[in-house]
């Protein structure tokens, strides 16, 4: 049986105990489960119009849901017109969801609650982002590619490399991970440069900043595009993140692979600090000073 929380109350009661499941630039967020007994695969997405959040679960029957939830409105419904999906991304300027799994990328439109066909119906699609226009990597197949017009065309420089996942951020730079590493891709230049050679999962939060999370340590970071440093922005209080978006007010919606639970975080206004916060430049940095299964440790700071 699916699980859901009404999130105001359970938030009110996390407040009152002053939990602090997570400590981001000094302030304590509080956790609230949305979506718990099935297993989540895949990407997911938000829509950040209206607050929603798109991913695929797959029930105790082993049938596939592609799904979407209100976190606002609290409200869950089944995308139509497909099952099983492994990618999503969402076009913020119309709430477009583009959807990709083993038959290519399909379009649902939330106004009209129809999903269409979109194109690349002989690929397997595996990662999917929206900037302006799609782009893809698919299953067992090196390089990012972008597709419109009904054409795919690949990016060149990116060719030989087999992309776990991707961003792209504000200034269009492709930041993706290939062999545990994290690598830039700037349209200006003619290769890649690598960031870290550690494994971060990559978001972008509502002005396309990007942000590195490491599962291991819990630890959040972002990109301080004033300095180019990578900056540690805070830390999770337990479980194993995996993947996260950020909504419309710039919170915290994450996959905690322990307990494979969807959460979402709200700022609790309690004041905390997260130990060992670093600060380490881009290009040829050295790994952080502490080992990767280190848990950071937040602490809780009297008002």
């Amino acid at each position: 049986m699916l699980q859901f929380f009404v999130l105001s109350s359970i938030l009110s009661a996390a407040v009152a105990k002053t939990n602090c499941h997570g400590c981001f630039d000094g302030t304590c967020y509080s956790k609230s489960p949305v979506f718990k007994d099935n297993k989540i695969s895949g990407q997911i997405a938000i829509d950040r119009i209206e607050n929603i959040i798109y991913f695929h679960y797959e029930n105790s029957q082993s049938i596939d849901y592609t799904a979407a939830f209100d976190l606002d409105d609290i409200r869950f419904k089944i995308v139509p017109g497909i099952d099983f999906s492994f990618a999503r991304t969402v076009d913020q300027s119309n709430r477009d969801v583009y959807i990709g799994g083993v038959q290519g990328i399909f379009k649902y439109s939330p106004i009209e609650n129809k999903t269409i066909e979109f194109g690349l119906r002989d690929e397997t699609i595996w990662h999917l982002q929206y900037k302006g226009k799609i782009y893809y990597t698919a299953f067992r197949k090196k390089g990012l590619y972008t597709y419109g017009n009904h054409k795919s065309k690949s990016i060149k420089a990116l060719s030989n490399y087999s992309i776990d996942n991707f961003v792209i951020d504000k200034h269009n730079d492709v930041y993706f991970m290939s062999d545990a590493k994290i690598y830039r891709y700037k349209l200006s230049e003619k290769i890649p440069s690598v960031v870290t050679n550690e494994a971060f999962v990559l978001s972008v939060d509502i002005f396309d900043n990007v942000y590195f999370l490491q599962s291991a340590s819990r630890g959040l970071y972002k990109l301080n595009y004033k300095t180019d440093r990578l900056t540690e922005v805070g830390a999770f209080a337990n479980g194993t993140p995996i993947k996260f978006v950020f909504d419309a007010n710039n919170n915290v919606v994450y996959y905690d692979k322990e307990d494979d639970k969807l959460y979402y975080l709200l700022p609790n206004y309690s004041k905390c600090r997260v130990a060992s916060v670093v600060e380490r430049k881009l290009k040829k940095a050295p790994s952080i000073a502490r080992a990767k299964t280190n848990k950071l440790r937040i602490h809780m700071v009297d008002s």
